[in-house]
Order: structure tokens, then sequence, then C-alpha cells
């Protein structure tokens, strides 16, 4: 069980995060372990990294890649919050570990 208080104070910083900068999923895992602490399955972590990145998604981040291009250094995926879960959750669940940054994507506020 996650203490809702722990959680929006993690929440909060979450997303300030990804209103100043490009924020990585090594940055959204640490705050699952965090919340959750040592024992905890990967279905459980990976049900609150899905919780969270919902929480993201409601606040005005979007997941999506960074680029090369100096105009358009991060590009959102075209994909509503119920696709960009689906898709987060189909690429971590085959490899049973919650991702890094640089797996699977980013989040900003664009």
């Amino acid at each position: 069980m996650v203490d809702e208080g722990a959680y929006r104070r993690e929440l909060e910083y979450l997303i300030r995060y990804a209103h100043d900068d490009w924020l990585g999923f090594s940055v959204v895992s640490g705050s699952v372990g965090s919340l959750l602490g040592r024992g905890a399955s990967f279905e459980v972590q990976l049900g609150l990294l899905l919780r969270i990145v919902g929480d993201l998604y409601d606040a005005g981040a979007r997941a999506g890649d960074l680029t090369e291009s100096a105009s358009e250094p991060f590009l959102p995926w075209r994909a509503d919050k119920a696709e960009a879960l689906t898709r987060i959750a189909a690429e971590a669940e085959p490899q049973s570990r919650l991702p890094d940054s640089g797996d699977v994507c980013w989040f900003t506020v664009p």
C-alpha cells in the first residue's frame, strides 16, 4: 500500500521535473522504488508506474521520443493517455523490470 501523502509529493516533484526538462524513466522508476520499498512484485511496481504516468498525463505531460533535431528535440507520441499506458506496459512487461531512462520514451510538458 502506498502512502497517499508521499505519493502526492513524488507526483508533484515529477510534474515540476517534466515542466523543466525531459523526464526519463530512471527518475519515475526511482519514485516507484521509493514509494513501495523493497520486495514489491514486478506487477505491483508496474501498476504504480502506470498510475504515475497516467497522473503525469492528467497534469499535461506527454510521452515522446528525443530526436537529434535542434528545432524539435522532443517528438510527442500521437497517442492519448490510454494508448500511451498500453504501449508502456507492453514494452515493460516482457522485460519484467521497470524501464530505465532511454527505454520506451521520455516525458515532458510540451
